[in-house]
């Protein structure tokens, strides 16, 4: 997680989708695909942290003011080291 910026939240280190297609250099919505196809593998708290606008609408604004986010992003779905590791496992797998 060197080349980007990470978010810290709940005490870890996570990477939004936006930071994770720029990562890999994947158009966008590409890491929302691959985590669909693997969420029913990853762990919420573990592997990711789901934050809903409705709860978490000032985080959500100051990382869209940052760039660290997707403008049109409304939930937030922020992926830790652990689960960006296990999609990036079972995609090459």
């Amino acid at each position: 997680m060197a080349s980007v910026e990470p978010i810290h939240f709940a005490g870890v280190d996570t990477l939004s989708l936006r930071q994770l297609d720029e990562l890999n250099g994947l158009p966008k919505g590409s890491s929302f695909r691959w985590f669909k196809a693997c969420e029913g593998e990853l762990v919420e708290g573990l592997d990711y942290f789901h934050l809903p606008a409705d709860g978490h609408q000032a985080f959500i604004d100051q990382l869209r003011s940052a760039g660290q986010i997707y403008a049109s992003t409304r939930h937030l779905l922020l992926l830790t080291r652990r689960g960006y590791e296990h999609l990036r496992a079972r995609s090459l797998g």
